[in-house]
């Protein structure tokens, strides 16, 4: 299975950010389906990669409609990309800076989260 190009990543990940603020969970979750066919993981950087649909599901029960995620900058090379993320807590304003990165390899996707402890 041929990776994704480089120009697919990077529109992915400008949208995921979108899907979320815009709570279209479905949609989100049908687009991770597509861009990782062979299933994903989700690792809080400290602990241990999780299931992704499982991890997303979580994620969007705790902060889904509470957080929002401004992407600030975003880094792309080869199969492998990183963000910095600006996720702010709608009701507090309250913001908590995060770095992802991303791996697509033979229809996975690897997602590490690093945010401040």
């Amino acid at each position: 299975m041929a990776n994704p190009s480089s120009d697919e990543i990077a529109t992915f990940l400008r949208e995921q950010y979108l899907l979320w603020n815009d709570q279209k969970r479905d949609e989100l979750m049908a687009y991770f389906r597509r861009m990782a066919p062979n299933g994903f993981t989700i690792e809080y950087v400290g602990r241990l990669p999780q299931d992704g649909e499982q991890a997303m599901e979580e994620m969007f029960a705790q902060y889904g409609g509470k957080c929002r995620t401004d992407l600030l900058q975003l880094l792309v090379n080869g199969n492998e990309a990183a963000t910095y993320v600006d996720n702010r807590f709608v009701d507090t304003d309250v913001g908590m800076p995060s770095i992802e990165t991303y791996k697509f390899e033979d229809g996975r996707m690897q997602i590490r989260y690093f945010h401040q402890a």
